[in-house]
């Protein structure tokens, strides 16, 4: 469930800061041995600026504080040739950490709490730990540990 790359969908999301509980999906970029999971909330929310051109991947614009990783609709993004049902975005300073003992409580059983919907394509998922940890938009914590889990 924990593996790096893996996109849980969880029926539903119970999130730590007690906002709305709905269905979500959740990408595993590492773990660490401290019970902590790096992860994100990926969502269809747009928030890329109009004046910018959308292509399947990173964008990142230092010069106006912006980061996140685009995917399009229904492109195959995992090995088994899944992909989200809708324009899907990360957005750096999104990108959180959680605990994993909370996780293994409120998340036992496959198929009821939660889908394992696949893992990402191994090109996919080193896109997204780079755009992610070369961001300045990003929590330093988060970047230093995903440099030292992700190395080159």
């Amino acid at each position: 469930m924990y593996t790096p790359g893996n996109i849980l969908y969880f029926t539903p999301f119970y999130f730590p800061d007690g906002g709305k509980v709905k269905n979500k999906y959740f990408i595993v970029l590492a773990t660490s041995p401290e019970n902590t999971l790096i992860a994100t909330l990926p969502t269809s929310k747009d928030h890329i600026p109009a004046q910018i051109e959308k292509s399947h991947g990173c964008i990142d614009l230092p010069d106006i504080n912006f980061n996140c990783y685009y995917f399009e609709a229904q492109k195959p993004i995992t090995d088994e040739g899944r992909g989200f049902p809708l324009e899907t975005y990360i957005y750096g300073p999104q990108v959180a950490l959680f605990d994993k003992c909370k996780f293994k409580n409120l998340y036992s059983v496959q198929e009821i709490d939660y889908e394992i919907v696949g893992k990402l394509l191994e090109p996919e998922f080193v896109a997204i730990i780079n755009c992610i940890k070369n961001s300045r938009t990003v929590k330093r914590k988060i970047r230093r540990a995903l440099g030292a889990t992700f190395k080159g």
